[in-house]
């Protein structure tokens, strides 16, 4: 990809091993469910399980470059999520699993990278921030299952994502990477 073409960007944290295993179990319970069916239905790959920190949309190389040196000034500090609940959003048509945004120190760095985001001319959301965790694209409704896994997160890193179209679907790769700190 040329630098001057822009980038599809968002910041995240990759889930454990072990925690993309329950995420991959859950995966199968819904759609062993066949609730959520629907044409083209789409399960989120494994390599591609992500909590979303801020979608930040098409970026320059400027842009970047600005995002890349800014970055470590945010909060980064460790938190906890616990993910707890099925969601289904019908705009999108996604299926995920979904919790609060409790932990401080998780809603300052959301907050800041919003911030920042709206200060670099990023894609800025209007809505709060809501941690969840895409299961399935292309979702038709909430499937009904007996028992729903917590999952509590404890990331370590924070990751800064870029979004490929390739010939067998998208791919999320990690660009960059910043520590948390206790």
């Amino acid at each position: 990809m040329s630098s001057i073409t822009p980038k599809r960007l968002f910041l995240g944290f990759t889930p454990t091993t072990a925690e993309r295993a329950s995420l991959l179990t859950l995966q199968q319970a819904c759609e062993q469910a066949d609730e959520p069916s629907a044409p083209g239905l789409k399960k989120v790959t494994e390599a591609n399980l992500h909590l979303t920190l801020a979608f930040l949309g098409q970026v320059t190389a400027e842009q970047l470059g600005n995002l890349l040196a800014a970055i470590p000034g945010l909060p980064l500090k460790r938190f906890r999520v616990r993910l707890e609940h099925l969601c289904f959003w019908p705009g999108p048509k996604i299926l995920c699993l979904a919790g609060t945004a409790e932990d401080p120190a998780l809603m300052a760095l959301a907050g800041t990278a919003q911030q920042l985001a709206d200060d670099l001319g990023l894609h800025s959301s209007e809505y709060d921030y809501r941690p969840h965790i895409t299961l399935m694209r292309r979702a038709g409704n909430l499937p009904k299952l007996e028992h729903i896994p917590t999952l509590d997160l404890t990331p370590s890193e924070l990751q800064l994502y870029e979004s490929l179209s390739t010939p067998t679907g998208v791919e999320y790769r990690i660009l960059a990477s910043w520590p948390l700190s206790d």
